[in-house]
């Protein structure tokens, strides 16, 4: 049985770690898109993103890539991106492109920003599954098998000089770099210390506005924090939510902090988009955060609750 009869397929998954060298590694961009497991069988090209969703319909244009896979069955990992003029991923501008199932809608997105699917690594080729073979063999087997065109890139890689690579590559404005061990197997569905993440972070200030309701463990505190800052009239505005980076007792004391300045309506204008319902507080608490990169529409990417910063005014939290 073939990964193909086992479907939905779940990606392989890294840990964090800083940059090194290592000539036992392999190194390569982290892009900033939606990672997606690519399957053409026959002719017919699927997409399956990392939450096991269907998402074929959302991006018609990758349908071109079956053009450029000389393969008869293929299942291929990888990033799908919009690039910028310089040709650099923007989440900002892929995220419209999630969960569009009306035809027209997705076919003229298609048009206006077209996506491009960056393949990465090779789990099956031709009938036979490739995952029990090194990622070094893998990633030779999946560029013979490429030809790049406007919807399609192969992910190159480095040996060895990981910390020259990630300095590069973090100044040509990608968001870090992904080591892998050369002789690594693939492991769906598992986080794997033989893949390993590079990202730098950086932190911020944020003013604590409301929270969402907590669930399973977390029911009797919260789910996350909404996050606020203000901008240069002096109007809070919405930078995202955090809802990881918690200890026990951080849950339990922030909890009992939030539900003394509850209040029913929101200090910031406009609506916010919530899974879970939002209770909102008197905006007098100050959090740092840790976070990856920060959105063109000024929302925390990646963030990650620090610690409580009962030494700031929030008044003078302007961003």
């Amino acid at each position: 049985m073939t990964l193909f009869e086992q479907r939905p397929i779940r990606p392989m998954l890294s840990t964090p770690g800083n940059p090194f060298d290592s000539e036992e590694y392999i190194f390569e961009p982290k892009w900033d898109g939606l990672r997606t497991i690519l399957l053409l069988r026959h002719g017919k090209l699927e997409l399956q993103n990392r939450n096991l969703r269907d998402a074929t319909p959302w991006f018609p244009e990758i349908q071109e890539v079956n053009k450029g896979i000389d393969a008869e069955s293929a299942i291929i990992d990888g990033e799908i991106v919009i690039l910028t003029k310089k040709g650099l991923p923007s989440f900002h501008q892929l995220q419209p492109r999630f969960g569009i199932t009306d035809k027209r809608e997705a076919e003229t997105l298609a048009h206006s920003t077209p996506a491009t699917f960056v393949a990465f690594d090779l789990l099956h080729l031709n009938d036979k599954d490739t995952i029990n073979l090194s990622v070094q063999v893998r990633k030779q087997m999946l560029k013979k098998i490429l030809h790049e065109g406007p919807y399609l890139l192969y992910s190159d890689h480095i040996s060895a000089n990981g910390k020259r690579f990630y300095r590069l590559a973090k100044a040509k404005g990608f968001e870090g770099v992904v080591a892998k061990k050369m002789e690594s197997v693939y492991t769906p569905g598992l986080r794997s210390t033989e893949w390993i993440k590079m990202k730098s972070t950086e932190t911020m200030d944020c003013i604590v506005v409301g929270y969402t309701a907590g669930e399973g463990a977390r029911s009797a505190t919260f789910g996350s924090l909404v996050l606020a800052g203000y901008d240069d009239k002096g109007k809070l505005f919405h930078l995202g939510n955090v809802g990881g980076g918690f200890n026990n007792q951080e849950l339990q004391t922030i909890k009992e902090i939030l539900v003394r300045l509850e209040r029913k309506t929101s200090v910031i204008e406009g609506e916010i988009e919530s899974n879970s319902l939002i209770t909102w507080v008197k905006p007098t608490i100050v959090c740092e955060v840790e976070y990856g990169s920060i959105t063109d529409d000024r929302k925390l990417r990646f963030p990650r609750f620090k610690r409580l910063r009962t030494d700031l005014d929030p008044k003078t939290i302007h961003l």
